[in-house]
């Protein structure tokens, strides 16, 4: 997550959806990352501290600026995100962790079959775009979703809200990969279609 007081925005970054790339020009205007100890004892303990002082992970879903940002600030600031197809981002994140050696699930998920890979996957929190963007009573927090698929326009859309170019963002953890259809049977297609239900109604997404 990135919060900027310049340009008064929120940024939640989803993964495998443009994140890392679009925050090489975020993170430039955004408060600096806070790695004082005390600081993140606090932070992942749940005591209350200030946005100022927080120390964010780079995954942090929207509560968590809901939480340490005044109340007046959290619904003035520009909030956005983007999100991407749920079939075409699991299949992105399996590949991309398995050329990451230093990656915390790469061992796990260099002896798994992408099969395999789904059902783990869904008992992960973190895998569910839906529950990123959403506040503490349940509903979507955000100003603005972008689409992966629409990256151009979105960028451009996000530009203008935030005053600050973000249509030239660099090519970062891009992958060379086989069409995410090819890595699904039907039955596997289907899977997905249930368990990411909501992400899939929600942003209106659909296997082909």
């Amino acid at each position: 997550m990135l919060i900027s007081d310049s340009h008064q925005f929120v940024f939640v970054h989803v993964r495998k959806a443009a994140g890392t790339s679009l925050r090489q020009i975020l993170e430039q205007v955004s408060l600096p990352k806070n790695n004082q100890l005390w600081n993140k004892l606090l932070s992942r303990n749940g005591f209350p501290i200030d946005y100022h002082q927080y120390s964010f992970r780079k995954h942090d879903p929207l509560i968590t600026a809901e939480k340490s940002m005044p109340s007046n600030k959290f619904k003035q600031y520009f909030k956005f995100a983007f999100v991407r197809n749920p079939w075409d981002r699991l299949v992105s994140e399996f590949e991309y962790i398995k050329t990451q050696s230093s990656h915390s699930r790469h061992k796990k998920l260099m002896v798994m079959t992408f099969e395999q890979y789904i059902e783990y996957q869904a008992k992960r929190s973190a895998a569910f775009q839906y529950d990123a963007l959403a506040k503490k009573d349940g509903t979507l927090g955000m100003d603005y979703i972008g689409r992966f698929e629409q990256l151009h326009d979105s960028l451009a859309e996000i530009s203008g809200q935030i005053k600050l170019d973000c249509t030239q963002i660099p090519h970062i953890n891009k992958l060379k990969k086989a069409p995410y259809q090819s890595y699904y049977t039907d039955q596997t297609a289907e899977q997905v279609a249930q368990l990411w239900s909501k992400d899939i109604e929600t942003f209106a997404y659909q296997f082909d």
